[in-house]
């Protein structure tokens, strides 16, 4: 689904007044009997403005969510408003940084980093999704997945700014190393039934079309369409459980989101009990994103690598991978979410 500023307004209002279920990415559908989207069990704290200094057009905020059963959920978002002094890049690196490490790297190449995050999933330091800087595409979305020992082709969730700043999540998959591919739909995967597709995607499947964005960071699932919570429904299409994602359970989680006001939303959560948090379900991070204004979003990969590095160059969150230690540990991630000073 794109996004054009002129008529996002519009666009909202109609999608609430509509009896019908949202739709996007160029896939029509209703939700079934059940499966309807729920307001989440969350309760908003008072969000607060986390660092001073940064341009007009970035605002870095903290907040705490309360959950019913007495949990909470501690993280910090960035806005950022494209059309002002700021870039929201995606970037790719070899060998793997820390948010840290590309904070300090950029920022002696002249660059001036104010947000960074970790991307998508990755495996030995390897990206396994999408990664889309100043139009180049630097690691193509991963081609396969292993669910119960089969090898099938999932085709997963990414986020994407183009040249006339335009946003859109859609699915994609890359047949070679060298092109992406947009896709109406996650196809004919269905990890929760086990169906899987027989042949791997190519430039010539129904409703394929050639990708490519300005910049794009790839993930999944699919959270948010047309301001309707979708996590569930593509959690499982996307073939991501077995991959370890625990869509389904409370985990440090990162998540990147466009809003109706044509401003891109990156969110970090803590979990596992760092800063006492619980973290989110999926289900729960999109509901977040929408209380937030989001019409579109995609998670990233979370857990460990989940991490926020404010312009000052120092982490905000703790990684889960720092435990009970003294010192925070954070992973080294192959592709990042940076938002950088207009030059």
């Amino acid at each position: 689904m794109k996004i054009t500023r002129q008529f996002l307004s519009l666009f909202v209002i109609a999608v609430l007044l509509s009896s019908c279920t949202g739709t996007g990415g160029g896939e029509n559908y209703d939700f079934p009997e059940g499966e309807e989207p729920e307001e989440g069990p969350v309760t908003l704290e008072d969000e607060d403005i986390l660092q001073e200094g940064y341009p007009s057009s970035v605002s870095l905020y903290s907040f705490t969510d309360y959950f019913d059963d007495g949990g909470k959920c501690v993280g910090w978002y960035a806005v950022v408003d494209t059309e002002g002094d700021a870039v929201v890049n995606a970037m790719h690196f070899s060998p793997a940084k820390t948010p840290e490490g590309i904070h300090a790297e950029l920022s002696t190449q002249g660059m001036e980093p104010l947000v960074v995050t970790n991307g998508g999933y990755f495996y030995n330091g390897e990206s396994l999704s999408l990664c889309i800087h100043e139009g180049e595409l630097l690691s193509p979305a991963t081609q396969y997945a292993y669910p119960d020992g089969k090898t099938v082709y999932p085709v997963r969730a990414a986020f994407g700014i183009h040249d006339d700043g335009e946003f859109e999540a859609t699915w994609v998959y890359c047949p070679s190393s060298t092109k992406a591919y947009s896709y109406p739909s996650p196809l004919d995967n269905d990890e929760s039934a086990g169906i899987y597709m027989k042949d791997m995607p190519t430039a010539t499947t129904e409703g394929a079309v050639l990708w490519t964005p300005a910049e794009a960071i790839g993930g999944g699932p699919m959270l948010v369409q047309n301001a309707q919570n979708v996590a569930d429904r593509y959690y499982w299409r996307e073939v991501l459980d077995a991959g370890g994602t625990a869509g389904m359970s409370r985990q440090p989680r990162t998540a990147v989101a466009g809003t109706s006001d044509g401003k891109v939303i990156i969110l970090v959560c803590d979990g596992r009990g760092m800063n006492e948090s619980l973290g989110y379900t999926l289900s729960e991070l999109a509901d977040k994103l929408i209380s937030l204004g989001a019409m579109i979003a995609v998670n990233l990969d979370g857990g460990g690598s989940s991490a926020i590095v404010g312009k000052d160059g120092k982490v905000l969150n703790r990684p889960s991978d720092s435990g009970d230690g003294a010192s925070i540990v954070m992973r080294q991630v192959p592709t990042a979410l940076v938002v950088t000073a207009k030059q």
